[in-house]
């Protein structure tokens, strides 16, 4: 190597690790470090800075809106008089049916100061573990593809996945960022590369809604009201698994022809025909629904550390339900990050459950705080050999999005 190419090579790195710092600290300032005060004005939601006092898992707290700060011409009064008096205002959270009302948003510190180490130790643990299931299964599924990588390669992927998803909010688990770094490293087998994300997607969600399924029909009890409604969503699921899986189930309903008049209909039946590489492989795609279900028991053990943390005395067997519903809602492109929708969810299932709903908001307030911190960490693999492509990859996200090839 000449002396020209290795000052070239440093000027790079130097350049990646400031690109890494740089978007590491720009993510870091749009997290939710600073309380906030949410209103709902009917569709609009406005917040603003300041401080809580009070416990913030109730449904009843003082708010301190941050001296100075600026309002918009949607709140109430009485939050303008208590800004300007210099007072704490006194709010209490909104019910699910209101269109208007008061909402909050702890910052980090406070939720995570609020409950003992251990239980967040455990928390955080069981996210990860729930991870590493996770990446074995996409592992295992780009191996079937043909586009193979290694354990560690997916890992990286993976974690890269959910820091750009913190970046761009409301893609579950980061799946377009790892359907672009994915198609990047396997160019020649785009369509499979990319049918691994959503294959790898489907069994996820199928699995999850199986287990909500089991749990609920199984053992009745305060959540016996959901059986219907969640059996429904197991039969679509389970139907829309039969489709893809199936080519008999295609023919019979000729989907293949009607691909063909779609818009876009060649590009299609491209990800239709890379779909059929996972029919008659039972073992693997049960495989794939085994490392689902450990992923999903994994986040379920975390939100049961989380619960028991804040006081809950629900046991695990009722978390499994909840968590599993919860998820499943929080999981629909509703609002960014699921924000919102999560809390009203995890809310209304606690109660369901016998148990308080503000005891819900906390551990889904701070179980998504976790996976923040592990977004943040996956930030770190900036620094490997990966940042050029990952940079190239997302410029062209929309087009490989389109493509679909």
């Amino acid at each position: 190597m000449t002396d020209s190419s290795r000052t070239r090579a440093r000027v790079l790195g130097a350049l990646r690790i400031v690109f890494a710092v740089a978007l590491l600290t720009w993510v870091a300032t749009g997290l939710p470090w600073r309380d906030q005060l949410v209103y709902h004005a009917g569709e609009e939601q406005l917040s603003v800075p300041g401080e809580l006092e009070g416990v913030w898992r109730e449904d009843a707290v003082a708010f301190a809106i941050e001296p100075g700060a600026e309002l918009a011409a949607g709140w109430p009064e009485e939050a303008r008089a208590a800004r300007d008096e210099g007072r704490a205002l006194a709010v209490t959270r909104r019910a699910g049916d209101a269109v208007d009302g008061y909402d909050w948003r702890p910052g980090m510190p406070r939720v995570f100061g609020g409950i003992g180490g251990g239980s967040l130790a455990l928390a955080l643990a069981m996210v990860v573990l729930g991870t590493l299931f996770g990446t074995t299964r996409w592992w295992r599924l780009l191996n079937l593809a043909g586009c193979p990588s290694s354990w560690a390669n997916t890992f990286r992927l993976s974690y890269l996945g959910m820091f750009f998803n913190l970046i761009v909010p409301g893609l579950t688990g980061g799946d377009v960022p790892k359907a672009i770094f994915v198609v990047r490293e396997h160019p020649e087998r785009r369509p499979q590369a990319l049918m691994t994300v959503v294959m790898d997607r489907m069994i996820g969600l199928w699995a999850l809604i199986s287990l909500a399924t089991g749990v609920i029909w199984l053992s009745g009890g305060t959540l016996e009201s959901l059986r219907l409604p969640v059996g429904g969503v197991f039969l679509v699921a389970t139907t829309g698994m039969t489709v893809v899986l199936s080519s008999r189930v295609r023919s019979w309903f000729r989907l293949d022809r009607l691909i063909a008049r779609m818009p876009m209909g060649d590009k299609i039946e491209r990800l239709e025909q890379a779909a059929r590489v996972f029919q008659g492989r039972p073992r693997e795609l049960a495989l794939a629904f085994g490392l689902s279900l450990c992923n999903h028991l994994a986040v379920i053990a975390s939100a049961y550390a989380l619960g028991r943390g804040f006081g809950d005395a629900l046991g695990y067997d009722s978390y499994v339900g909840i968590v599993s519903v919860g998820n499943v809602v929080t999981s629909l492109p509703i609002s960014p990050g699921g924000w919102g929708v999560g809390e009203w969810a995890y809310r209304e299932l606690f109660e369901l459950a016998g148990s308080a709903g503000s005891v819900g908001v906390a551990v889904s307030v701070s179980y998504r705080l976790c996976t923040v911190v592990l977004g943040l960490a996956g930030g770190l693999f900036l620094l490997t050999r990966g940042a050029p492509a990952v940079r190239e990859g997302l410029r062209e996200a929309e087009a490989v999005m389109q493509e679909g090839q």
